[in-house]
């Protein structure tokens, strides 16, 4: 389903997968196709595909769905999904490994549905207060909003708080909440990054780079638009791609006066959230980045270092930031642009390769360089990008199906059907 183009090797030398041909799905649990046939013979991944209906996983190997698409959210670190069913005793909570198996299961008072996993889905954040279509950047206005912590042994602790308040993400300690709290809270238009002391249950103010509290008057407010996260390996940092903010004042800029006088230039920054710390800090993106459609913009972290990707595919701008210094190390060009639809981007597990995929071409890029190395033309467009834990596969979410290239030769080697994909979130080991 592929045609060649200039196709280097993608991710090294690495064996080919067995050819899984393209089946049916069977019923979740089943162990086989539709026909009653044992697939067995596929590669040994477990995909996650999030389509309109909610979450659902793929085993590769079997060539089935073993779970129906259900309404969740996924840990950053893609460790844990956890689900919530409302009924008349309270929410169900359901917590579930990243291999598909239930970690545990708990009830709490209230309808609730999960907003953020913690790595491992050690803690769940649950929030009142959102109907269908509403997500955690288009909430529906509110006067208050209660949250409650959970874990595999229950409710930990509920706290309701004025105004609309979204969860985003645990500290490294479990100590607090980092939640994004919006103004005005019953007919929001922005929003500003605090944190709920979980001992206390009060919301505060971040702190700054150099560790004090953001005085009054400075704390950021943003209008995110087309928002995308990734979570650092050593899970203590989350970096946010922020694209359209011309108007956006960084902390730093109301405290200095209007830094931001001298770059009229900047319309996309990464937003970096010290998990152990409690900081915030803006790393602003050159132009283009910003300039064009949100969809072409895509965010991606290396699982070896810390220095997060972001594509521009309407340009075909990329460039490395440096995770600990908190600046834009390199900006580089790849040869192929997006003609429209959303932009994908993942990194090998070796770290080597930048995954690029925009419309039909997929393109690899030298993550040291920012060269390009490789590319392939597809003939459907690409819904979402992963890579297999060994490297030896690349898998493209395709309209209502996802398939699997072979790293070293572009080779299709395995095809899935999935009904209504939306995108491809993540590729795990099967055990």
């Amino acid at each position: 389903m592929t045609t060649r183009r200039n196709v280097l090797r993608l991710a090294g030398a690495l064996p080919a997968a067995a050819l899984l041909a393209a089946c049916r799905p069977g019923e979740a649990g089943t162990g086989s196709t539709d026909t009653g046939t044992a697939v067995g013979t596929g590669p040994a991944d477990l995909l996650l595909i999030e389509t309109a209906s909610g979450l659902s996983l793929l085993d590769a190997r079997a060539g089935r769905i073993v779970m129906a698409p259900r309404d969740g959210v996924v840990a950053c670190d893609g460790s844990a999904i956890a689900f919530g069913s409302a009924g008349t005793a309270g929410t169900r909570l359901e917590v579930l490994g990243n291999t598909g198996a239930t970690s545990y299961g708990v009830g709490v008072p209230g309808d609730l549905r999960p907003r953020v996993v913690s790595p491992a889905g050690t803690y769940v954040a649950l929030a009142s207060g959102r109907s269908a279509g509403a997500t955690p950047y288009r909430p529906e206005g509110r006067a208050q909003t209660t949250v409650v912590v959970a874990d595999r042994a229950g409710e930990s602790r509920r706290v309701t708080l004025p105004g609309c308040v979204e969860p985003e993400a645990f500290s490294a300690e479990g100590d607090r909440l980092f939640v994004l709290d919006y103004l005005p809270p019953q007919a929001p238009d922005r929003y500003r990054v605090r944190a709920l002391d979980l001992a206390s249950g009060t919301l505060q103010p971040l702190l700054t780079r150099d560790k004090t509290v953001v005085p009054a008057g400075a704390e950021e407010e943003m209008r995110g638009e087309g928002r995308q996260a990734v979570f650092a390996p050593s899970h203590q940092q989350l970096f946010t791609l922020y694209t359209h903010q011309p108007d956006h004042l960084h902390t730093r800029d109301l405290l200095s006066g209007g830094a931001r006088a001298g770059k009229p230039h900047v319309h996309a920054f990464v937003h970096t959230l010290n998990l152990i710390i409690g900081f915030a800090y803006c790393i602003d993106l050159p132009a283009p980045f910003g300039e064009g459609p949100v969809p072409a913009h895509a965010i991606a972290l290396s699982p070896a270092v810390e220095d997060p990707f972001v594509v521009d595919a309407t340009s075909g701008t990329v460039a490395r930031l440096d995770g600990a210094k908190l600046t834009v190390a390199k900006v580089g060009r790849f040869r192929a642009k997006s003609a429209g639809g959303s932009t994908a981007a993942v990194v090998s597990p070796d770290g080597i390769t930048l995954f690029i995929g925009a419309g039909l071409n997929l393109v690899g890029v030298r993550t040291s360089s920012l060269a390009t190395t490789s590319g392939l033309t597809l003939t459907a467009p690409i819904r979402g990008l992963g890579v297999s834990a060994d490297g030896a596969r690349i898998w493209v979410g395709q309209p209502d199906r996802v398939v699997a290239l072979d790293a070293s030769s572009g080779k299709e080697v395995a095809s899935l059907p999935a009904p209504g994909i939306v995108t491809l979130g993540q590729v795990s080991r099967l055990t």
